[in-house]
C-alpha cells in the first residue's frame, strides 16, 4: 500500500464566484429515502462547491424543499412517479450537466431505476460519484461496468463491495483485493469503506488513517459522496478527490466524536464540522 499523500488543497482564489467553484447535482431518494439525497447535498454546499442542486422523483419533491438547506436549490420532474424511471432522466439531462455528479444516495430498488441508471451513465458528461442504490442498480446490469471509466468514482462499503464481488466475479477476499480488482475492471477510483477506508485509483492503493467508530451511523456514507463529489466540482482530478474527501470525513467525523461522544454522533454532526476539517486540511507527507 501507497503512504498517505495528497496535494495540499488549493485556496479559494480572491476573484472566486459560485460559477468557477464548481456545481453538484445529487441524484437520489425515493418515497421514505429522501434523507439520504439531503445529507449528500449538504455535505456538498459545506465543502466548498459553489452550486449545489438536489434532483428528487416529484412524490417527494415537497419533502426535499421542505428540509433541504436554504444555499441548495431543489429540480424534480413531472412525472408524478415516486422513483427515478428513464423519462425523469431523460428530462433531467436536458437541463444543464453539473460539473460533478452524486448518483445513488436514497434511489432506492425500483427496477425500473435500473434502466434510468443505464440511460444517465450513456448520456451524462463529466464526472460522477455513484454510492449507496446506485451501486445496487449497477449490480442490477452488469453490463453497464462498461459505461464507467476514470472520471468516475464508486464508493461501496462492505456489503455493497460483497455483492459487486459475485455480480462481477472479482478476485480476493480481502477488502483491498476487491477494490483493486473492481478498479482494474471498470477504470472507475474504488473508495472501500470501513475501517481504515481504502481508495483504490491509478497511483495504487490508499488507505486512510482518520475516522473512528462512532462513524458507524446511518447517512455517514451519504455524507463522504457529497464531500467528494464537492472536491471533484471543485477542481480535484477523481483520485485525489477520493483521498482527501475520506480524510476529510474522517478527520470531521474524529471532531464530533470529541464534541458528542461516538455514541451520540450523526451523519449531521459529521457535517457541521466539516468546516472546521477543512480550516485543518493541511498537506499530508
Amino acid at each position: 500500500m501507497v503512504g498517505e499523500t495528497f496535494p495540499a488543497l488549493p485556496p479559494r482564489p480572491f476573484d472566486a464566484n459560485k460559477s468557477t467553484m464548481g456545481s453538484v447535482t445529487v441524484v437520489g431518494a425515493s418515497t421514505g429515502l429522501s434523507g439520504a439525497a439531503l445529507l449528500a447535498a449538504h455535505a456538498a454546499i459545506r465543502s466548498g462547491c459553489g452550486r449545489v442542486t438536489i434532483a428528487v422523483p416529484a412524490t417527494v419533491a415537497h419533502v426535499a424543499e421542505e428540509q433541504k438547506p436554504l444555499e441548495v436549490m431543489c429540480w424534480s420532474p413531472l412525472d408524478g412517479e415516486s422513483c427515478w424511471t428513464t423519462t425523469a432522466i431523460e428530462s433531467l439531462l436536458q437541463s444543464p450537466h453539473p460539473d460533478c455528479w452524486v448518483f445513488g444516495c436514497g434511489l432506492g430498488r425500483d427496477r425500473r431505476s435500473t434502466a434510468a441508471l443505464a440511460t444517465w451513465l450513456k448520456a451524462r458528461s463529466n464526472p460522477a460519484v455513484i454510492d449507496a442504490d446506485g451501486l445496487w442498480h449497477l449490480g442490477e446490469d452488469p453490463a453497464l461496468i462498461s459505461q464507467l471509466g476514470r472520471d468516475t468514482i464508486l464508493t461501496p462499503h462492505e456489503g455493497e463491495l460483497n455483492r459487486l464481488a459475485q455480480v462481477f466475479d472479482l478476485k480476493g477476499l480481502r477488502r483491498e483485493d476487491l477494490g483493486t480488482t473492481l478498479h482494474q475492471r471498470s477504470g472507475s477510483v474504488v473508495v472501500a469503506k470501513g475501517p481504515g477506508t481504502i481508495t483504490v485509483g491509478p497511483s495504487g492503493v490508499f488507505p486512510n488513517r482518520t475516522g473512528n467508530p462512532g462513524m458507524a451511523t446511518a447517512g455517514s456514507g451519504d455524507v463522504l459522496a457529497g464531500v467528494i463529489g464537492a472536491l471533484v466540482a471543485r477542481g480535484d482530478p477523481p483520485e485525489t478527490a477520493a483521498r482527501r474527501g475520506v480524510w476529510l470525513h474522517g478527520y470531521a467525523g474524529d471532531l464530533a466524536a470529541d464534541r458528542r461522544g461516538q455514541e451520540s454522533m450523526t451523519a449531521g454532526d459529521i457535517i457541521e464540522m466539516l468546516g472546521e476539517a477543512f480550516q485543518n486540511l493541511k498537506e499530508c507527507r
